[in-house]
């Protein structure tokens, strides 16, 4: 029996003629948890895939997904780290999965973090699959402004396995490091498969030119493996175990103001994830069923030298049980029905008794109709029980057409919320590390968001160009309300304070242009605002870019992509609003294919050593200086 999804998809395969060099259409799941072709998914989308990862090399996930329309990075402060936004949305608004898992987010829970991006080695993963938009009505809490699916590599009937060897080398005192990886998967014979992946990488801290006793980025070691187990007893029925163990370790030189004659010391942060998962899958032909039990856990601790006070050590845990039932009702109809319970952990010394915890209870349900031939429409809602605020409904409406064989008309409606983190929300929470002191607040309530999109898609076998127009409301937003000041000592508690509006424009194209040659580009437009007092939202980029010329021919691989990264808004020093510089990055890359699965590929990033620094001292992050790359690929 035919879901609307399937229906769709193969009205989409009857119009195609010919298979592009670059996939264009994809098969996408992160939208609905069905299958759906990129096109016809409802929502906005973009797929990255390993191919892409490779070309780029890209070592860690924002370097990944630089460029994707809807995407800007803002600074943490720290050690040169970066976070990403979408649509204009906070970091912590995004929500991150592996393999539809969710993670244990860090980012404003440990202050400064960007921790989220680290658990899969870049060799590890099949696709990534980013949602624009909200999806909180099948995610529930942060996905607010979008959702990020690291979809890993799977089992294989016949053995097979890869080699990775990368080295980077700075432009002067930049870092330098290297990136290992190996792979392999197949078979254990009866009903067995296996696939294991494992992946050792290093970049030294990079010295600021001024004073090489600091670090404008921190250095990096990181060691992960994965394991997956699967078990098929029957033909239509899958038990699948999932071990997931990450290692790494921060560095960087950094010095202590607050003291007399400013000390220097080296400000180290260890960092441990795990993320166990075991999954049971069947299709019993009425109906097909998912239940899923899974943990992550996040442990960071700090050492500093020369006497100066660690941070606290802190572990987040997430314990989830999931599960869900889809079934046709006909052949224009089908349903998802699906609950969710997650028990959240928080161990903190500024916490009554050093932990704290709560339970997320949720129901949601899905309903994907095939109106016509040519549209189909999906209805969605989930009820959240938070053991703390209360209860948070989510409901979605979109809606697609296909118009034409080439093209599709799409649009809808969603809401979506992000629940207080246990800091936020426990009354008896202090943080008083640094020269301010944090206060928790029972009354704090959750962030919600409103938001709607209409979008156009057309492709064909050479070509695609898309473009969408969205508006996200976002109100009770989390911010920290100065109560008082003690001394030099700043009192603030967390409250609900400020309202957001952010309209946008999102374009997308790409064009073969023959003789091995393509063009693509990505285009944001944003106007971000305080709802309140209308002024710019700080660190989102009012434009930005990148447009890229790809070239193949045989064996021979070549891309030049430019990031253009328009003017925005930050605060400088002194906590004053102002307009910051556009600034450009350049990145080149290429590759060739031996025989027997050998890959040689080379790069540049930032090719015009772009300092940031030097076009102004408001940004508050650093872009790698110019680095050359060079990997060897070897499959088996």
């Amino acid at each position: 029996m035919r879901t609307p999804a399937l229906t769709l998809a193969c009205l989409m395969a009857s119009a195609a003629q010919a298979a592009p060099v670059t996939e264009l259409n994809p098969t996408v799941v992160t939208a609905s948890r069905t299958s759906h072709s990129l096109a016809e998914a409802p929502a906005s989308m973009t797929v990255i895939t390993a191919e892409q990862i490779r070309a780029r090399g890209a070592s860690n996930l924002l370097e990944a997904l630089r460029g994707i329309p809807g995407l800007t990075l803002n600074g943490r402060q720290v050690g040169g780290r970066k976070t990403l936004s979408i649509r204009g949305a906070q970091d912590r608004h995004t929500l991150i999965l592996i393999d539809g898992r969710r993670i244990s987010a860090s980012d404003d829970t440990i202050g400064h973090s960007d921790y989220q991006y680290g658990w899969v080695a870049m060799d590890q993963i099949e696709r990534i699959e980013v949602v624009r938009g909200p999806m909180s009505a099948l995610y529930g809490s942060e996905a607010v402004g979008g959702v990020i699916n690291i979809i890993t590599r799977k089992g294989a009937p016949q053995w097979h396995g890869s080699l990775s060897l990368r080295g980077d080398l700075g432009e002067g005192a930049a870092a330098e490091g290297h990136q290992m990886s190996a792979h392999l998967a197949g078979p254990l014979g009866g009903a067995f498969d296996l696939a294991l992946g494992v992946e050792d990488q290093r970049r030294s801290p990079t010295p600021r030119p001024e004073n090489t006793r600091l670090s404008d980025i921190e250095g990096q070691d990181r060691q992960s493996a994965t394991l997956r187990l699967g078990f098929n007893p029957t033909d239509n029925q899958r038990l699948q175990l999932d071990v997931l163990r990450t290692d790494e370790k921060r560095r960087r030189h950094s010095q202590n103001v607050r003291l007399p004659g400013q000390p220097y010391f080296l400000d180290t942060y260890d960092l441990e994830r795990r993320q166990d998962a075991l999954t049971w899958q069947a299709d019993w032909t009425a109906l097909r069923s998912e239940l899923r039990y899974s943990e992550a856990e996040l442990d960071v601790s700090n050492s500093r030298t020369n006497n100066v006070a660690p941070t606290r050590p802190q572990m987040l845990r997430d314990k989830v049980w999931d599960g869900h039932v889809g079934f046709d009702l006909g052949e224009r109809q089908s349903l998802i029905v699906g609950a969710e319970q997650r028990d959240e952990f928080l161990e903190n010394a500024g916490l009554e008794g050093g932990s704290d915890s709560v339970t997320h209870k949720a129901l949601y349900l899905q309903d994907e109709v095939l109106l016509a031939d040519d549209w189909a429409m999906t209805l969605g809602a989930r009820l959240d029980r938070h053991g703390i605020f209360g209860s948070e409904t989510s409901p979605r409406a979109y809606l697609v057409w296909r118009a034409s064989p080439q093209l599709v008309i799409k649009g809808g409606y969603g809401e979506a919320f992000r629940a207080p983190t246990l800091k936020q929300i426990s009354p008896n929470y202090v943080g008083a590390e640094g020269p301010h002191s944090f206060l928790g607040n029972a009354d704090v309530k959750p962030e919600t968001s409103r938001s709607f999109e209409i979008g156009a898609d057309w492709r064909d076998a050479r070509s695609l160009y898309t473009a969408t127009v969205f508006r996200n409301e976002i109100k009770d937003l989390i911010y920290t309300n100065l109560l008082r000041r003690e001394g030099t000592r700043a009192i603030y508690q967390y409250d609900n304070i400020s309202r957001a509006r952010i309209d946008g424009l999102e374009i997308q194209l790409r064009r073969e242009l023959g003789a091995g040659f393509a063009v693509a580009s990505s285009l944001t437009f944003l106007d971000a605002r305080d709802r309140d007092t209308d002024e710019k939202l700080t660190g989102r980029a009012e434009f930005s870019a990148m447009p890229s010329l790809e070239w193949q021919q045989g064996p021979w691989q070549a891309r030049l992509e430019w990031e253009h990264v328009g003017n925005q808004t930050l605060k400088n020093s002194a906590g004053a609003l102002k307009r910051a510089p556009e600034y450009n990055l350049v990145n080149l890359g290429g590759s060739y294919r031996f025989d027997h699965g050998l890959i040689l590929r080379a790069g540049v990033r930032n090719a015009t050593d772009l300092r940031l620094e030097d076009k102004s001292d408001l940004f508050g992050y650093a872009e790698e200086s110019r680095t050359l790359w060079l990997g060897l690929e070897a499959s088996f």
